[in-house]
């Protein structure tokens, strides 16, 4: 049983390789076509990891006004929360396939396990079935804000991956205000949305017209 966890890790490394993880389990490329020719890309190659990993790191997960200073961005505490997670899947002999390092070197032990069982980590964590007093601030023992963060790595990466952001190209790390799309992002040709029309905002409203039936009711 996991007793304690260390984060002695290069933080920009660990935290990049753990997140390419997480978004590539939940949306991995496909092949589709004759013979599976035509490749669409998965959440890692559109690097929708560095999306989730700013929404965490400037959000609102942490209450306002709790004791307890955090010692370290919130995306290295859900990445080490993760590593919990493969960790018991790991102690309790569920996983499906073996480990393996290649892909994420610099990743913990989340980032070495197969997609199948990423999620299954994702899974054991969702059911609280991890112990939770070894997990650092703000997890420690607060169940709800566990399962709020992993059914969010679901929904963020969705966000990511068919929203407008990797469409803003090299501003998509810049303040909201200073992003500009300077491509057509994948995700809206898979979703079909044809793109913004800048004259929405002049709409005011729709002319209706009425045709006269004289005397189709008996008045004039």
């Amino acid at each position: 049983m996991l007793r304690s966890i260390s984060v002695k890790r290069t933080a920009s490394g660990y935290v990049q390789a753990t997140f390419q993880a997480a978004v590539d389990a939940v949306i991995p490329p496909v092949f589709q076509g004759s013979g599976g020719s035509i490749q669409i890309v998965g959440a890692a190659q559109l690097g929708v990891h560095k999306y989730v990993i700013r929404q965490l790191d400037h959000s609102q997960f942490i209450p306002v006004g709790m004791p307890v200073e955090p010692l370290m961005s919130l995306s290295m505490s859900t990445a080490v929360m993760l590593d919990a997670g493969a960790e018991e899947l790991v102690h309790i002999g569920a996983m499906t396939d073996p480990v393996s390092r290649m892909l994420y070197p610099e990743g913990g032990t989340f980032s070495a396990l197969s997609r199948i069982n990423r999620l299954k980590a994702i899974a054991l964590i969702n059911q609280l079935a991890i112990p939770i007093h070894a997990l650092p601030f703000p997890y420690q023992n607060n169940p709800g804000l566990i399962q709020t963060m992993m059914e969010s790595l679901h929904q963020l990466t969705m966000f990511g991956y068919y929203s407008e952001w990797f469409g803003y190209g090299r501003t998509r790390c810049l303040p909201p205000e200073e992003q500009r799309v300077e491509c057509f992002p994948p995700g809206w040709r898979m979703s079909g949305y044809p793109g913004p029309s800048f004259g929405y905002r002049g709409l005011r409203g729709f002319l209706l017209k009425y045709p006269h039936q004289k005397g189709a009711d008996g008045y004039e």
